[in-house]
């Protein structure tokens, strides 16, 4: 990404320009160009500069079509180096694919430590992940739902415990 590119993503982000004038003025066309939007996240989650990530993950969101990232997403949902995760927990949502799962795991194994700076209960944080694995909805979500009910950490386990009782309800 271009010096250029960087600026136009602060001036979309600041309100100076619209998004239209966004993807014109941009140096590569990211809506039909997954390719260059994976290559930059790849190398920007490489630095472990969270500025440089959490700039780069805006394409994402611009690009559309966000299951062509699926696999970034699920990788950003567990990396410590942005602020961004609630956001990509609910796309990973919306998604609902099954390979999303382990890294579920990873994060709700974590006690949330990373997530620190969203100021939020561990309760508030685990329903973030509890609709994820409800909205996935495979044996192998429920049973994830199932584990971690049965977790020392008590927001995680009457968060689990809560959703398994609305999966009982939706049958």
């Amino acid at each position: 990404m271009t010096e250029t590119d960087k600026q136009l993503l602060i001036e979309l982000e600041y309100g100076v320009i619209s998004q239209a004038i966004f993807l014109k003025r941009f140096s590569v066309d990211i809506k039909n160009d997954a390719v260059f939007v994976q290559k930059e996240m790849e190398a920007a989650i490489k630095t472990g500069d969270s500025d440089e990530i959490q700039m780069t993950i805006s394409l994402i969101w611009l690009a559309g079509d966000h299951y062509r990232f699926l696999d970034l997403l699920n990788e950003l949902l567990i990396n410590p180096n942005h602020q961004g995760h609630q956001t990509i927990g609910r796309a990973l949502q919306e998604i609902a694919n099954p390979a999303t799962i382990p890294f579920v795991q990873k994060a709700l194994d974590t006690n949330f430590d990373y997530l620190e700076y969203t100021c939020s209960e561990t309760s508030a944080i685990a329903k973030w992940f509890s609709w994820l694995l409800y909205a996935i909805g495979t044996k192998e979500a429920v049973d994830v739902i199932k584990k971690y009910s049965l977790s020392a950490n008590t927001g995680i386990k009457e968060e689990m415990l809560y959703r398994l009782k609305k999966i009982k309800n939706d049958i």
